[in-house]
């Protein structure tokens, strides 16, 4: 029994209290809603309202969203605006909305925050732990990956002369990077077909996990932009995606990095070289020695573009210097790719950006491998698993022309989105477990 509408009422007697009207609440369903009449009883001795229905009914404001009710809520705006949720929620007649927009978002952020404190929570607790290496991780099974063809179908006779012929020149319509690759399988296994050739895609090996790791940004209700963060942590045994913001994902990340690596893995770590990424693979690095990074060749060649654009006297300027800087970048030749930009430096429109450009370079020197050699040998040299959890957890959902969000809207939606790619929607709604990073 509770006093008012939500407290509990002590040494109540029905016999020394006198009804004294009615207070209804709403029970919100997937089938719709009803008004539940309650009788309200005020105890002659102090005068206090007393509804011994209370008991039996969870917490509420006037209303009780029933949990079914609350996972429609939570899974609609993970793809849907918030409008077109409300309406499809409300699609049985009735005179007025099953929940509003507000209420929608209500729900998922306060679900969205439940997620975040126990992932949180089971972090915390398994960086303390001793016996961490021997742990198992929960990762859901993942796909093969397939790689990007190297050539389309029609070429491949002519792949096949080549092969025949013993040849280093690739057939017209195959670049220099991928016919290397081909070729040094070609090599080192005959035995495969031109079929298996045409797609030859890194994989991750039994002693290693890949960890990929991103930002992206979302706008503001008042302008300017929240910055969320992604990463897939992959193994063969499987993968699990984190999301987050500030150190809170950096600690999750952490937990499933070094509970993935095990006692004898390698952590190898893709990324755009952000200050904040290296920041958390030097802290990584000294939990765990046997961890490299990566820097993402897209981005670095983004970020070369970018800037030789300030600097550089026009396109053809621009394209002659990156021509030579690309090469010697391609190689990791990070001291030639300097002297390069270095010798440019008369010819600049100005050198602020140029200096910006070296500075970025010489920051990065450790993590610029010499990326031919890897391509050639089917390792990995991009992020482009980061990039795919940037789209599935945040982008196809947040990104779109003229969305705009809170920052507590934006990270409930990714934890809950990050729930369903991770296989873990089910146990939280159907069983009522929270997240974990141990399978059990």
């Amino acid at each position: 029994m509770r006093r008012g509408r939500n407290s509990t009422a002590s040494g109540f007697s029905p016999l020394r209290a006198h009804a004294d009207g009615h207070a209804p609440v709403i029970v919100a369903s997937r089938f719709g809603t009803l008004t539940l009449q309650r009788q309200v009883f005020a105890p002659v001795g102090d005068g206090s309202h007393v509804m011994p229905g209370n008991a039996v009914l969870p917490p509420h404001q006037g209303i009780i969203i029933t949990r079914g009710l609350q996972e429609w809520a939570c899974l609609l705006p993970q793809d849907l605006s918030f409008a077109t949720a409300r309406r499809l929620l409300g699609w049985q007649p009735q005179p007025t909305p099953l929940l509003s927009d507000t209420m929608l978002r209500v729900l998922v952020r306060e679900h969205g925050e439940r997620v975040r404190h126990a992932e949180l929570a089971v972090a915390e607790a398994l960086l303390t732990r001793p016996d961490l290496a021997d742990l198992t991780p929960k990762l859901a099974p993942s796909k093969e990956a397939r790689g990007r063809a190297a050539w389309p179908p029609e070429l491949t006779a002519a792949v096949e002369a080549a092969l025949a012929a013993g040849t280093n020149r690739p057939p017209e319509g195959i670049s220099v990077a991928d016919w290397e690759r081909v070729l040094a399988r070609h090599q080192q296994e005959p035995e495969r077909t031109t079929r298996q050739l045409r797609c030859l895609g890194p994989q991750v090996q039994p002693d290693e996990v890949l960890v990929a790791m991103d930002e992206v940004c979302t706008r503001k209700d008042a302008g300017g932009f929240w910055e969320l963060r992604t990463a897939r942590v992959t193994t063969t045994a499987g993968t699990r995606y984190v999301s987050g913001t500030g150190a809170t994902f950096l600690t999750v990340l952490l937990a499933l990095a070094l509970l993935c690596a095990g006692r004898d893995r390698r952590l190898l770590v893709l990324a755009d070289g952000a200050q904040w990424i290296r920041a958390w693979v030097l802290s990584l690095h000294q939990r765990w020695p046997a961890t490299r990074m990566i820097l993402d060749w897209f981005h670095l060649r983004k970020r070369c573009s970018e800037w030789a654009s300030m600097f550089c006297r026009g396109r053809r300027a621009k394209k002659a210097l990156l021509r030579t800087v690309y090469h010697h970048l391609w190689r990791g030749e990070v001291d030639a790719a300097i002297a390069c930009l270095e010798s440019h430096r008369p010819e600049a429109r100005t050198t602020e950006w140029l200096d910006k450009l070296i500075g970025y370079l010489d920051a990065r020197r450790p993590f610029i491998p010499n990326y031919g050699e890897r391509r050639r040998t089917s390792q990995y040299i991009g992020s482009g698993q980061a990039e795919k959890g940037n789209d599935q957890i945040v982008a196809q959902r947040q990104k779109g022309a003229g969305m705009r969000g809170s920052r507590e809207t934006s990270d409930a939606l990714a934890a809950l989105r990050t729930l369903v790619l991770n296989g873990d929607w089910d146990d939280y709604w159907c069983h009522r477990q929270m997240p974990s990073l141990l399978a059990t």
